[in-house]
């Protein structure tokens, strides 16, 4: 089974903070750069426009969390592989984006926000597949602490199930690398456990080399 994606997420509030948080190397060692929602909203869509350009052969998401179709065609001219939608965001707005991003060669991401029941239900889910959306993001609840558990994992794999490629997220460390080993995930989102390492760079490459020794 592929190793997921790493991805890193800029969840930074200044462009010259998050070019910080790449410094040393990591923006090389990373899969996936994700500019992330405060970034976006504190130095607009100018933030991925850069990134793309000062990376021009990583896989990149813009984290705008559309909700609105009219925005999507401003966030997808930054040239980003994804773009992320509000998973609130009504079904019709989600299949007008949708056919935005295909019509560059794009696509969108839906990140699930709320608990299970509550903000969305595997209902929710067969409609988007549907709809034509194919990557879902499981947030882990931020009521969550601690490791990543085995009802975690319940849902990914069910997503998975469900033929979505699904990335993971939400506090994820090295140490939740084992209990979330043998799914077949698109891709890891590193945050904190990253940016807030000694050498993030170091620790992005030992994450990677941990996923291949997990999944391969």
């Amino acid at each position: 089974m592929k190793a997921p994606y790493l991805q890193i997420a800029l969840d930074n509030e200044s462009l010259e903070d998050a070019f910080h948080t790449l410094r040393g190397g990591l923006g090389n060692e990373v899969d996936i750069i994700e500019v992330g929602t405060m970034l976006i909203l504190m130095e607009g869509v100018r933030a991925a426009r850069i990134m793309r350009a000062c990376f021009p052969d990583k896989i990149m998401v813009a984290d705008a969390a559309l909700s609105v179709a009219h925005f999507g065609p401003k966030v997808l001219a930054a040239g980003t592989q994804f773009v992320t939608m509000f998973s609130p965001a009504r079904n019709e707005v989600k299949a007008a984006i949708l056919a935005q991003a295909k019509a560059g060669g794009q696509d969108v991401q839906i990140e699930l926000y709320g608990d299970y029941g509550e903000s969305w239900t595997f209902d929710d889910l067969r409609e988007w597949k549907d709809i034509g959306i194919r990557q879902i993001i499981y947030g882990r609840p931020s009521s969550a602490s601690g490791p990543w558990t085995a009802q975690d994992v319940d849902f990914v794999r069910q997503l998975c199930d469900m033929g979505f490629e699904v990335t993971a997220t939400g506090g994820i460390t090295y140490e939740d690398l084992d209990i979330l080993a043998g799914l077949p995930l698109y891709a890891v989102i590193c945050g904190r456990s990253i940016r807030n390492a000694e050498n993030p760079a170091a620790e992005a490459r030992r994450i990677k080399a941990r996923m291949q020794e997990l999944w391969t």
